[in-house]
């Protein structure tokens, strides 16, 4: 029975596999390059990977992504490096090297600037204000059209003629207090404790 020789990738040492010695004119090759009789490590935890070094196996990280059965790139391990510019805009990177991560790696995608959740909490603010205002105006409809808008708004003008007034100032003053809210909130956490709401 042939010797059982252990191949790996070349230029990482990965391990690729294993196959049966070549036998030549009677003698097996158990000498060759990316392949050695030496056998792996039998165990080897998920997220690493057997490494020849030239002498002997050893066991690393592997965040490489593998492909799969219809050549596509799957898993690995998502970074992002913030040392060399990488925001929560930029897209993961991935490493085609075995071992651990770049010195610097974050595997969570950085968080978004304060001025950008205030920004983003700001529209919801005014946009729950525009929604409450029409639902106001239109209940039960879900989803009026602004002729129906215009409508109901002039049916509450001929019934109350303040009335329009005084729902458009209920309103934006409780979006003006929830603005002011987020404009003092000085952390992520604070900010999404404002809880934009409207009383319809």
């Amino acid at each position: 029975m042939s010797a059982t020789m252990y191949t790996f990738d070349l230029r990482t040492g990965a391990l690729t596999g294993s196959r049966p010695a070549q036998v030549v004119g009677g003698k097996e090759l158990t000498v060759c390059a990316g392949a050695t009789p030496v056998a792996p490590p039998a165990d080897i935890p998920t997220g690493h990977a057997a490494r020849w070094t030239g002498s002997a196996w050893e066991v690393v990280e592997d965040h490489r992504q593998h492909m799969d059965s219809k050549g596509t790139k799957t898993g690995g391990t998502p970074f992002w490096q913030p040392a060399m510019g990488d925001d929560w805009q930029s897209p993961p990177r991935y490493t085609e090297e075995l071992g651990p991560l770049p010195k610097g790696a974050v595997t969570a995608r950085p968080e978004k600037p304060l001025s950008v959740l205030k920004t983003e909490k700001e529209r919801e603010v005014k946009a729950a204000c525009d929604a409450a205002i029409v639902a106001s105006l239109t209940m039960p409809t879900a989803t009026p059209s602004t002729t129906e808008v215009a409508v109901a708004a002039a049916s509450l003008a001929s019934v109350d003629p303040d009335g329009p007034d005084t729902l458009l100032a209920l309103h934006t003053a409780r979006r003006d207090e929830l603005l002011a809210a987020v404009a003092a909130a000085e952390s992520p956490a604070a900010l999404a404790g404002v809880e934009v709401s409207y009383a319809v």
